[in-house]
């Protein structure tokens, strides 16, 4: 098992996607990703025929945490009708009313939505049995939190080679235990008129 350990968020993304790569990993069908630095252009280098999906759901906090209080009940419903539209061309009516309603007011945090909106609404381009998993680093994030929750209890280490092995038996527990089951949308893609994208993997 590999760590990349980082100060804070990693800028050099290039080195674990050139070694999933390397490694075998030849196509990928979607990225879901917080908008980390350099991470767009990570992707394009390493996995040029890929899609890319901006995390809704932190961009959507990240927003109305620059949004005043009294504002931000009204400014929230808006958002909902950019990232809980039906289809792109309805998400993107929903970008214009946002700029009409809020640009002049909160106009760095419209223009975020503006730039962004080709990555913010991949994945309405997919099933909508799947969108509520690739709309979002969600399941990731639990991932991380349930790594937290059992690192809490031993709270000190001896040296970092005893948290690599603590960590390596977490996730290897963690991926057998998900290797059992399988997301219910995904299920019924590949049961109905869909074919789960043969030879082609998502990574959050």
């Amino acid at each position: 098992m590999d760590i990349w350990v980082c100060q804070g968020e990693c800028q050099e993304l290039g080195k674990p996607l050139r070694e999933l790569n390397r490694r075998g990993v030849k196509k990928v069908q979607l990225f879901i990703t917080d908008d980390l630095p350099g991470i767009e252009n990570a992707i394009k280098m390493v996995y040029p025929a890929s899609e890319w999906q901006l995390c809704v759901l932190h961009t959507v906090r990240n927003s109305l945490n620059k949004v005043r209080a009294k504002d931000r009940g009204l400014f929230a419903e808006d958002l909902k009708r950019i990232y809980r539209a039906e289809t792109e061309e309805r998400a993107k009516e929903g970008i214009l009313r946002l700029r009409e309603r809020w640009g002049k007011i909160y106009p760095k945090v419209v223009k975020k939505w503006e730039d962004k909106a080709y990555a913010l609404l991949t994945f309405l381009r997919y099933p909508r049995e799947i969108r509520q998993f690739i709309y979002t680093t969600n399941q990731v994030e639990r991932l991380a939190k349930e790594i937290k929750r059992r690192i809490k209890v031993i709270e000190v280490f001896p040296d970092e080679g005893s948290v690599e092995r603590l960590l390596y038996l977490i996730l290897k527990e963690l991926s057998e235990r998900l290797n059992s089951r399988k997301l219910r949308g995904f299920n019924e893609i590949e049961l109905g008129n869909y074919h789960a994208f043969p030879g082609k993997i998502f990574i959050q």
